[in-house]
């Protein structure tokens, strides 16, 4: 029988079944090869299978070669001191990125889950990597570790007795996917509640747990830095409505990211080396942090203090109803049966504090005066008036009665608030509830007021707003704006010109009979020449105040709330009942902030003068005010209203959506880290598993570019293959199938020149993929999943010819 050809000899050796070197025959020749005896046919050798464990004997798989001593397997490496090192600066970086919240939130407890999160993501990362467990492995550890934190961290404080509760769960289930919205819906500062705290700590966890995992299994210097810069922009966006000031924190953080890769960089070197260039590189990346800083000051950059807020394009204002304006009703109070709204105990600098007040009107059309507030629900702590600089601290225990809502009593300036389901607008400092019955509310509330000392020496504050305080609508009667002149220009200084028109005003009539309504009209009655009409009560004389002092250009708005009667005073309390409600003006002065005039005069408001007879003049106007009065809602009513607390389909359409973009985002990353750690461990093993590997790897980047690999092709037929639909590019396949074969016949261990050489072929075919099939397509593939279910798709085919044979 003729022999067959030898198999193919790697790298010019000879074939395995050689024999030793040794004479030659008498004509120069070695002996033939042996024979296959039995006249049977020639073993076919099969390809290695592209999922074999890279740590196994390829003799393992081929039953005829000889059996080998087994091997101790090497232990797995653990990180070493400079890698701690990274693990530590890494878990620093995001504690020191969470600091972005220090303003955000109204006190430290925030940083206790922002810590844990930091140091639990960074201890079970850098486990993880170092363990070299699977992605899948990996993904469930963090997501594991993360609910640990949630529930003992963020969440404390619905522990009983150190153990979860309902609420517990509940509280964190829900907040995952809410958190965000809530942060960018609430008025800050914020208190510290699970529901805000949870988005900071799954920002800082997920960033600490990739960017240990990077720090560990990769050599990249600036790897562990991307998801690390990534979770301090997003908290300095969601911070973005009370930044932290200075430059302190961005220096810290640039110090930082410069350390963390200097220490990266020096980590393949020696210790010596690596401390000397740890002693140079800390005092280069000092000078230079503070370089960038100085310049920053000296050059016209970002200051960083006004930055992008997501509340501006994602407001989410509490829904108050729909409603007369409140100094339409002010009428229809004085003249209901009396009884009794709520109590009120003030302490504190209370001198000259002789009423509560509950809403102000800021936006007026010469109809109506309405609220153009945005409200958000807050928490304890109010952010205080900026504008405010010379005040008294006040404190009021109120406790309501009859009131009706939505808005709550309050004086001057709020800064805290004890009361639960509160919203707060903060440019007027208005509190207001959508809870449904009032009765039985009680809340304590600090406040600051303006004080009385240098007032008549103010002037008016330079509001970058201003224009939403003095705009007047097209209309002003020409005796209104007469009137007006004429009082502000009999005198010079601004508070004086003030005291003018509140000093007119008080002089004129106070007649609760008098026709209702706050318009034009009804203000230019006040100013007519026929005394009859010089009559009105506090809604005509506070929109009247308004006017006239906007036309001088002055920030007013009108004020709607109750006097405190001293009558009904007892001790430090008062109770405050339905007659006791009154409307007024207040106007911005700078350094005092809204500094109240009243243009009624006190002596009068309670009585009553005969009734004037109603005259034709502006009926045009009076029959606008009955028409408009009753349709100019106080808020949109159209706005969503956030008070609810079941969920919609279209909440629960939103959180599927969520967790799909999610899915999709992370799948990718997780395919390309399992591909990465199974090329790493591929690498190791005896030398004969290390060219498996390479020709493991080789077939997967065959799989992802649509070539068949399966356990029943030999190497050959997968080369041939691959070149019938590839083409010649991938000739380094061809070049690697008899190494890889002859690895697998021999029973000894290849040379280590066929290791690197089967290694250096693998590289090239991906060298070529990447050159012939275009950037894109290299993208795709790296992220194709097919290679990661070869062995389980054989083992099932495998299984199924199993049966099919055994069935017959």
């Amino acid at each position: 029988m003729t022999p067959g050809p030898p198999p193919p000899q790697p790298f010019g050796g000879p074939p395995p079944w050689a024999p030793p070197a040794g004479p030659q025959s008498s004509n120069g020749h070695q002996p033939p090869p042996p024979q296959n005896p039995g006249n049977e046919p020639t073993q076919r050798v099969a390809a290695p299978a592209a999922d074999m464990p890279a740590g196994q004997s390829p003799a393992a798989e081929n039953p005829a070669a000889p059996a080998k001593p087994k091997k101790v397997k090497p232990a797995r490496e653990l990180p070493n001191l400079g890698q701690y090192l990274q693990l530590i600066l890494t878990a620093t970086l995001a504690t020191t990125g969470g600091l972005a919240f220090l303003r955000y939130f109204s006190d430290r407890g925030f940083l206790v889950a922002i810590g844990a999160a930091a140091a639990g993501g960074t201890v079970l990362g850098g486990l993880a990597a170092a363990r070299r467990w699977p992605a899948w492995v990996t993904i469930l550890l963090g997501v594991a570790g993360f609910l640990v934190v949630g529930v003992f961290a963020v969440f404390r404080s619905t522990l009983r007795h150190g153990i979860p509760t309902w609420d517990t769960v509940t509280s964190f289930l829900g907040s995952i996917g809410t958190g965000w919205s809530h942060m960018i819906t609430v008025s800050l500062p914020a208190d510290p509640a699970g529901d805000l705290v949870v988005t900071p700590a799954l920002i800082t966890w997920v960033a600490v747990f990739a960017a240990s995992v990077i720090a560990v299994r990769t050599r990249s210097t600036l790897g562990p830095l991307a998801p690390l810069l990534v979770a301090f922009g997003l908290d300095l966006l969601l911070s973005a409505g009370r930044p932290v000031g200075g430059l302190v924190l961005i220096g810290a953080v640039l110090a930082q990211v410069l350390l963390l890769a200097l220490v990266r960089a020096g980590d393949e070197t020696s210790a010596g080396r690596r401390v000397s260039g740890l002693a140079f590189g800390v005092p280069v990346i000092l000078v230079a942090v503070a370089a960038g800083l100085v310049g920053t000051q000296m050059l016209p950059l970002a200051k960083g203090t006004d930055r992008f807020d997501l509340r501006s394009v994602v407001p989410v204002p509490l829904d108050l109803g729909d409603g007369l304006s409140p100094l339409s009703t002010l009428k229809g109070q004085l003249r209901e049966p009396q009884h009794d709204l709520f109590t009120v105990r003030m302490s504190g600098d209370t001198a000259g504090l002789d009423r509560v007040r509950t809403v102000t009107l800021d936006h007026f059309d010469g109809a109506l005066w309405t609220s153009s507030d945005r409200f958000l629900l807050a928490g304890h702590t109010l952010p205080a008036d900026g504008d405010l600089t010379a005040d008294r601290r006040v404190s009021l225990s109120v406790t309501i009665g009859g009131l009706q809502g939505p808005y709550l009593p309050e004086v001057g300036a709020p800064t805290r608030v004890t009361a639960n389901r509160v919203a707060f607008a903060e440019d007027s400092g208005t509190l207001a509830t959508d809870v449904p019955a009032l009765a039985g509310l009680s809340y304590d509330l600090d406040a600051e007021v303006p004080g009385r000392q240098g007032l008549a020496d103010a002037v008016p504050a330079p509001d970058a707003d201003v224009a939403r305080y003095t705009d007047l609508p097209p209309g002003l009667p020409p005796e209104v704006a007469a009137k007006g002149a004429q009082l502000a220009g009999a005198v010079a200084a601004p508070y004086d010109k003030l005291m003018a028109i509140q000093k007119y005003l008080q002089g004129l009539p106070y007649n609760l009979d008098s026709r209702p309504g706050h318009s034009y009209d009804a203000v230019r009655r006040l100013f007519s020449p026929n005394p009859a009409d010089q009559v009105g009560y506090a809604e005509q004389f506070a929109s009247a105040f308004a006017v006239l002092a906007r036309s001088q250009g002055f920030p007013t708005r009108v004020a709607v709330g109750y006097l405190l009667n001293p009558q009904e005073r007892k001790g430090d309390s008062y109770t405050v009942s339905s007659k006791d409600a009154h409307a007024w003006a207040e106007v911005k002065l700078a350094g005092y902030g809204w500094v109240t005039f009243e243009p009624t005069d006190p002596q009068r408001h309670a009585g009553t003068t005969p009734k004037e007879p109603e005259t034709d003049t502006g009926q045009q106007h009076d029959k606008q005010d009955d028409q408009t009065k009753a349709s100019q809602p106080v808020e949109d009513p159209n706005l969503p209203k956030v008070a609810t607390s079941s969920l919609t389909p279209l909440d629960w359409a939103l959180f599927v959506a969520i967790g799909l973009g999610v899915l999709v985002v992370l799948t990718p990353i997780a395919v390309a880290a399992e591909k990465v750690r199974r090329r790493r461990m591929r690498r190791t093993g005896s030398r004969a598993a290390k060219i498996v590997g390479a020709w493991q790897e080789s077939a997967d980047r065959l799989v992802e570019h649509g070539v068949p690999v399966t356990a029943a092709h030999t190497a050959a037929e997968v080369a041939e293959q691959a070149r019938e639909r590839l083409g010649e590019e991938v000739g380094a396949v061809a070049v690697l199938a008899p190494i890889v074969t002859a690895a697998i016949s021999s029973p000894d261990e290849p040379e280590e020149q066929a290791v690197a050489e089967a290694w250096r072929l693998d590289a090239q075919l991906g060298r070529e993929l990447r050159k012939t099939r275009g950037t894109f397509a290299t993208v795709r593939a790296w992220l194709d999943p097919r290679p990661l279910f070869t062995r389980r798709r054989d083992r099932r085919r495998r299984q199924r010819a199993l049966e099919h044979l055994t069935r017959g």
